[in-house]
């Protein structure tokens, strides 16, 4: 698992570079506002962005001015006003002002998210409080974060979901389990998808090679036996896997090839439109 990698764009700044080093243009004007004096520049996230200088990173302000001095050797992005550094060989938290608030004794460590955040120590993952106080014991073989109150798990060869009290929200029996979309999981065993809702319910058995997410139309695209079909929000068949391919519904219709034939079909599966092939040359 890497560190979340969605980077907040809250300055008129971003990063640019020429001749290997790295400064900062203005987004609209493309003038340049930061020299290009650093190995490596990142976005900006809460007014704080990351730099790299003799091989250490810091932070600067939106001004330009290193506020933070290049002393890390590796570093994440600000997220509610605190950022994970790298001393030595293992990670803690800073501020903003740059104390550290969270000691560094966590071989591996991801942001926070809904105040808690995933950190290793002994080979086990865990969550901490933003105060470093272990909120959920180091028990894990992997960790993500939490996201709207649940967190992806793997305790052994197993992955489920767990609340922020460390209580079993999804149970630990999937080999492969996907972050919800839209209220959602794609859950697997024995190679074979199926989907579960937010309170852990399977409500489509692991019996399909594919699934996609989200629903679209309240239904949406399986693959069984080299077919594609369709299901709805209920795991409930709506038309059977015998499609060579088939496309999301979109307004009622949706695009489907059977052999050398492609058409538009209604969630009842009448054709309401065939269409044309391109001959071959």
């Amino acid at each position: 698992m890497k560190p979340l990698n969605e980077e907040k764009h809250d300055t008129d700044l971003k990063p640019f570079s020429e001749k290997g080093v790295y400064g900062y243009k203005n987004k609209e004007s493309e003038e340049v506002e930061v020299p290009c004096t650093y190995e490596n520049a990142k976005d900006f996230s809460e007014g704080m962005a990351r730099v790299k200088q003799n091989g250490l990173y810091g932070y600067i302000d939106t001004k330009g001015s290193l506020v933070i001095p290049c002393k890390f050797k590796d570093a994440l992005r600000f997220i509610g006003g605190m950022a994970a550094v790298m001393v030595d060989a293992t990670w803690g938290f800073i501020n903003k002002a740059g104390k550290m608030v969270v000691k560094p004794i966590y071989s591996r460590i991801l942001s926070f998210s809904e105040g808690l955040a995933p950190v290793k120590k002994k080979n086990k993952w865990g969550y901490i409080h933003s105060d470093g106080t272990v909120a959920i014991p180091f028990k894990y073989d992997i960790a993500d974060p939490f996201r709207e109150g649940m967190a992806r798990v793997k305790l052994g060869e197993k992955s489920g979901f767990i609340n922020p009290d460390g209580s079993i929200a999804v149970p630990f029996k999937y080999d492969k389990i996907t972050d919800f979309i839209s209220g959602y999981a794609i859950v697997e065993i024995d190679g074979l998808q199926g989907l579960i809702n937010r309170k852990g319910k399977e409500i489509y058995a692991c019996q399909s090679s594919y699934i996609e997410l989200p629903f679209r139309d309240g239904i949406t695209i399986i693959k069984q036996e080299g077919k594609y079909g369709y299901i709805d929000e209920k795991g409930r068949t709506v038309l059977p896997c015998q499609y060579d391919s088939a496309g999301y519904f979109i307004n009622g219709r949706a695009e489907v090839v059977v052999g050398d034939e492609h058409m538009f079909i209604d969630q009842q599966g009448n054709v309401i439109e065939e269409k044309p092939t391109t001959p071959a040359n």
